[in-house]
């Protein structure tokens, strides 16, 4: 088995637990009834607001939208309730059978399968927008994800891509020589890959209930996604994200923190990118 396979199969068993589910129990949820995950879904968007600005959904009736990485299915639902003709896809059981039934109680149209953005069988120029969320930097090819986002999206079409921030606040603290040292390798060019993470990281940016890492992660630049998004007529990036119970931001709150600091050291890279 060579290591892409390897990752696939990591990533299958990983994320069938749906990601999110660490927060669904801390707030106290249990079952995935109709009303725990309304609950759910109150405190998702509250907790990233900003989902509301980097996903168009003012633009999705009628428009076939295509959602990598599906979690929880809270922006599986939002998706189908903006009236997009909505299909999603994961490399994992337990998150599709989670959407569908999502959209299912709440008669809402659009499915969900199980299956890999590298490798997905879709036709070319088959959708409107991509939506993929904190998928991609797991997959173990980003280019390829990318290079596929790129190939079944219409002329025109729009990709809307999450992706770990390289440069962080979180990597400044925790090894600010390294990270300053790849800033400026990845500046005058010798950084040209997305950076792998070790397990401890790994962990830190996603776990499992039981404490188990992500099988793989990888931190990008801006730089470096641009490199990675160069078929693409038009790229904007933006960061976000700001963890206020790190000790460095408690004392402003989250809310104020992302504002202040979250385009300039937030974890996540939105990015909008136009075929």
């Amino acid at each position: 088995m060579d290591r892409q396979d390897t990752i696939n199969a990591q990533n299958r068993i990983f994320w069938d637990e749906p990601c999110g589910n660490n927060a669904f129990q801390a707030i106290g949820l249990e079952e995935y009834s109709v009303e725990s995950l309304k609950k759910y879904d109150d405190w998702y968007m509250g907790f990233y607001p900003y989902l509301y600005t980097h996903v168009p959904f003012a633009e999705l009736k009628g428009k076939k939208v295509l959602e990598v990485g599906l979690g929880m299915g809270t922006l599986s639902q939002k998706l189908a309730e903006a009236g997009a003709i909505y299909h999603g896809l994961d490399i994992a059981a337990k998150p599709v059978a989670l959407v569908n039934a999502r959209l299912a109680q709440n008669g809402l149209p659009g499915s969900a399968s199980e299956g890999n953005i590298l490798d997905s069988g879709i036709p070319d120029s088959a959708y409107d927008f991509v939506v993929a969320i904190g998928c991609y930097q797991h997959t173990g090819n980003v280019q390829k994800a990318i290079d596929e986002t790129w190939r079944i999206l219409k002329s025109g079409g729009k990709a809307i891509i999450m992706v770990y921030n390289a440069y962080s606040y979180r990597q400044w603290l925790a090894r600010p020589l390294e990270t300053g040292k790849r800033m400026l390798g990845d500046l005058f060019g010798s950084y040209a890959s997305p950076r792998q993470e070790n397990e401890a990281m790994r962990r830190i940016y996603d776990h499992s209930t039981s404490g188990d890492a992500a099988a793989e992660t990888v931190l990008i630049s801006r730089n470096q996604f641009r490199r990675l998004t160069a078929k693409f007529s038009t790229v904007h990036i933006r960061a976000e994200n700001i963890n206020a119970i790190n000790k460095v931001f408690r004392h402003l709150g989250r809310d104020r923190a992302c504002r202040m600091f979250g385009p300039m050291l937030g974890l996540d890279l939105y990015c909008a990118c136009v075929k």
